[in-house]
């Protein structure tokens, strides 16, 4: 699974992003439609987004929707934040519970497989918490 995460300065004005979940719960952001994929609203960005709220000429208006834009952007950061945690959880006690019965005979993969999952949902909570930390 790979989990991209988009900086103001690369976003496309106008571009969709779509989410995907997989069965075993890994998360695709894309920018291509994705069959069962989920349509994630962002507003557009630019390189110059910080200078230009600081500009006179732009209405009040304009600043209300990026003020809106951001709130929903923290709103839907925190909530993937809150599901890899979950996930993280989960996979680390499965890991554990195969460690603890090593005797019943499952097979190495599969803890190679948690151990994989582990590794990417830490890299998905420490991507999503430093953008966070953007905001």
């Amino acid at each position: 699974m790979f989990f991209i995460l988009l900086k103001p300065s690369h976003a496309v004005a106008g571009a969709d992003i779509y989410k995907y979940v997989d069965k075993d719960g890994n998360i695709t952001f894309t920018n291509r439609r994705i069959s069962n994929g989920q349509k994630i609203s962002l507003a557009s960005f630019s390189r110059n987004a910080g200078q230009s709220l600081s500009r006179s000429k732009h209405s009040p208006s304009k600043i209300t929707s990026n003020n809106e834009r951001d709130i929903t952007r923290r709103q839907i950061l925190e909530k993937e934040l809150a599901t890899e945690e979950k996930l993280f959880t989960e996979t680390q006690t499965s890991l554990t519970q195969i460690k603890d019965n090593e005797n019943t005979g499952i097979l190495p993969e599969k803890s190679v497989q948690l151990k994989n999952k582990l590794f990417l949902h830490q890299r998905n909570i420490a991507a999503l918490r430093k953008e966070l930390s953007k905001l």
